[in-house]
């Protein structure tokens, strides 16, 4: 198993032994962009994530792409639904839920994902929470500059199946 490198990135994606994807953005954006980009291309992948709340755990679930989780800090809901679903999880700490970075409520992603059972319920969610939405670049014609939710930039790249 790879060891994160967490000063360096705070979410890295290796797949059959070679990182694939890096990001330093915090919160569950990196995660569901690079989930979308690479949905089909790949699978059994290690994730390495800085922290692992329900809502990521169900993103990592939900994609099929992940074989293995690594990560810093996972909320106990996390670890569970992991678990349950056959990925396993190496946490350095374990908490009872994943806080706002003052501390004083559970994040926003892991309300979200405690509180809704439906699979695509929850994906409409925190779709809209990290503020994607796949279809504002459909067309594009290749003009956005390859921004990753476009479809047309995505094929003529390889990156769709």
């Amino acid at each position: 198993m790879t060891k994160p490198e967490f000063k360096d990135y705070s979410l890295a994606m290796y797949c059959g032994g070679r990182r694939v994807f890096t990001s330093s953005k915090p919160g569950l954006k990196p995660l569901v962009e690079w989930l979308e980009i690479y949905r089909g291309k790949y699978q059994g992948c290690l994730l390495h994530d800085k922290v692992v709340g329900l809502a990521a755990a169900k993103l990592i679930v939900y994609s099929g792409l992940i074989s293995e989780v690594v990560t810093g800090v996972s909320s106990a809901p996390a670890r569970a639904f992991l678990l349950d679903h056959g990925v396993p999880v190496h946490a350095a700490l374990l908490v009872n839920n994943i806080m706002t970075r003052d501390g004083t409520a559970i994040c926003p992603g892991e309300v979200i994902a405690l509180e809704t059972d439906d699979r695509d319920e929850f994906l409409i969610k925190i779709y809209r929470m990290v503020k994607v939405n796949i279809d504002d670049f459909d067309g594009c014609r290749g003009q956005c500059g390859y921004t990753i939710w476009c479809r047309e930039c995505k094929e003529s790249r390889g990156l769709t199946t």
